[in-house]
């Protein structure tokens, strides 16, 4: 039957058919990709952690053997602890600082917000691994900059060898590096805020405060929640920081998840134990995502 003949809700119909047909074809690629990268790897990790691994070749099956020989250590217990405390905090700290940051550049002028974007985004677009060795070359060790610098002012301090303050430097590392994404889709999502409501708060005589939670907040929420569960997620999984930062210590103070899993495969090279480990991470990553969309009630 030719296409004239057809009914205008025939035709209609067809017509959403060959739109959703080219919209999948351009997400393709991209599914592609995530599969590839971050699908079929936590699929192998599940998989893997129910085997019995010899060096990285299975000979048997395992069941949850794995996991009850890696939770049988009680200093898991405190490692998981430890790292949710660390996600929680760093995230909390990340978006307060980022939100107060993307509203101050929201009042700059164009020149001035251009260069302190440049200064914030830095940390984000250099290598991680980078980003930790500089913050450590300046900040940690006993003969930075930054401790010499206190020092002078009657504060001496040594963050490696205290377990609080290796804590504390461990969150400023992950804060500092994505402090810049933050900022960016935060930003993005003020900018976006009609200037209409403002003007119309300003009448009724609402005050800056007032307007920032009545206003700004609520008409952020999409770029807040993504934020939110972005920055979870690269806490929950972040090697690079603790293992060169802090490399754990001292003691077992800054040991978190992805560093004991790192540890697990390539420095004890017990695969079967790294890939259960892994697959808790995996759990945990989407447990909390789950819980701040849940918690939040916003949709994205």
């Amino acid at each position: 039957m030719a296409e004239s003949q057809l009914s205008p809700v025939r035709k209609g119909a067809m017509k959403r058919d060959r739109r959703d047909l080219v919209g999948l074809a351009y997400v393709a690629p991209v599914m592609l990709v995530l599969l590839v990268v971050l699908i079929l790897p936590a699929i192998f990790a599940v998989y893997y952690s129910l085997l019995e691994l010899q060096s990285v070749r299975p000979i048997g099956f395992a069941g949850l053997d794995n996991y009850r020989r890696v939770f049988s250590d009680p200093q898991m217990v405190e490692v998981v602890l430890r790292t949710l405390g660390f996600a929680v905090v760093t995230v909390a700290l990340t978006l307060t600082v980022a939100l107060a940051v993307a509203v101050f550049l929201d009042r700059l002028t164009t020149g001035r917000a251009t260069f302190v974007q440049i200064l914030v985004i830095l940390p984000w677009v250099i290598s991680t691994i980078v980003g930790a060795l500089l913050f450590r070359w300046f900040f940690v060790t006993d003969i930075s900059p930054g401790v010499y610098f206190l020092s002078l002012v009657g504060i001496h301090v040594k963050p490696l060898t205290d377990p609080t303050l290796a804590m504390m430097t461990l969150i400023l590392v992950a804060m500092w590096r994505t402090l810049g994404f933050a900022v960016l889709l935060l930003l993005a999502g003020i900018k976006a805020v009609p200037a209409e409501f403002y003007e119309a708060a300003k009448i009724d005589g609402a005050t800056s405060r007032q307007q920032f939670r009545l206003i700004t907040l609520p008409m952020i929420k999409t770029p807040l929640t993504i934020t939110t569960v972005v920055l979870t997620m690269s806490n929950l999984n972040n090697v690079e920081a603790p293992l060169v930062t802090t490399g754990g210590g001292p003691g077992d103070a800054t040991q978190i998840l992805p560093l004991t899993i790192y540890q697990q495969a390539f420095t004890h090279f017990d695969f079967s134990g790294g890939a259960a480990l892994a697959a808790v991470a995996l759990l945990l990553n989407v447990g909390l995502v789950f819980a701040y969309l849940r918690l939040a009630k916003w949709s994205v």
